[in-house]
Order: structure tokens, then sequence, then C-alpha cells
């Protein structure tokens, strides 16, 4: 009897909707319109971007396949200033840094089988999302959440970087 292909991990999207996302592309770029949440008058940044990790793995008759998709979600996502370009293109590096941690989290798991499965996938997606994590936070600490425009520049240029070096796991 053929192996169902059960997935080892579901969707980490949150449950949400995946009509409502925003996949990842380096033509579609964050608008405005995008941020669809309700601004959080007790946060006092002006402008949150919910990205995620969306990771789906199964073994089906032996072979490991894989999906991880950086995307954006539109219904968590909120600005109190939808005006501000300097702004947009802060939370559009989140958004872009999110793809850098897909594109290397695919790497990652490109090394695993069916074999080593069980005891390396979820060590190396939770290891994935530790890093991510902690490289958002020190982003937005390094450039004060996009006042510092000269740090905010070398952050750009870093990313831009990475995602190049990553282009083959796209």
């Amino acid at each position: 009897m053929p192996d169902p292909g059960v997935p080892l991990i579901a969707d980490t999207s949150n449950g949400n909707d995946f009509a409502a996302q925003v996949v990842w592309s380096e033509s579609r770029r964050l608008t405005w319109e995008d941020f669809k949440a309700l601004p959080d008058n007790d946060n006092p940044h002006h402008a949150l971007t919910a990205a995620n990790l969306a990771v789906n793995a199964k073994c089906k008759d032996g072979k490991f396949t894989y999906i991880v998709n950086c995307v954006f979600l539109p219904e968590q996502s909120w600005t109190k200033n939808n005006s501000s370009e300097k702004l947009l293109a802060h939370e559009q590096l989140h958004f872009d840094l999110t793809e850098v941690h897909a594109r290397q989290l695919r790497r990652d798991l490109e090394a695993l089988s069916c074999g080593t499965l069980k005891a390396s996938l979820n060590p190396t997606v939770a290891n994935a999302f530790k890093n991510w994590k902690a490289e958002q936070d020190a982003f937005d600490k390094a450039c004060r959440h996009g006042l510092d425009k000269q740090e905010q520049l070398l952050w750009a240029q870093d990313i831009t970087q990475r995602l190049h070096s990553l282009e083959m796991y796209r």
C-alpha cells in the first residue's frame, strides 16, 4: 500500500486562509492597501508587518518533499500612517528579510531525507524560526524601526545581497 503522504509539518501560517496571504515575490512589492488590520493604538510603532514561514513537509514513497513559502498576512498587518513611503519601505524590508530566512530554511531542508526526518525536521524548523525572529528584532533595533536611515540602508543592501546569494533556493 503506498504511503499516503501525510504532512509531517502542517502549514505553519496559523490557519489563515491561504488566499488571504501574499506570497513573497521579487516583482510584487507591498502596498499600504495590503495592510488590512485595524491599528493597535497601544503599540507605539506606526506599522506592523505580519509575515510567516509557511512550511509543509512530507515523506511519500520514500521521498522527502517540502514547500516553504514566505507569506505576508494582510488581516494581521496594520499601519497608522499609510502615506509614508519610507515607512512602507521599512515594512517591505521586514518581508524581504523573511524571504531570506525562507530560502535558508529551504537550503537546510534540502539536506534532510526520510531516514533522518524524524530526528532532524522539528529542530531544523525550530532553529529557522528562532533565527528569523531574532534577526527581525535585530533589524528593528539597529535601524530604530526605520528612524536611522543610514543603518536601514546598510540592512537593505545586506538583505538584497543575501537574497541574491540564496537565489538557487527561491
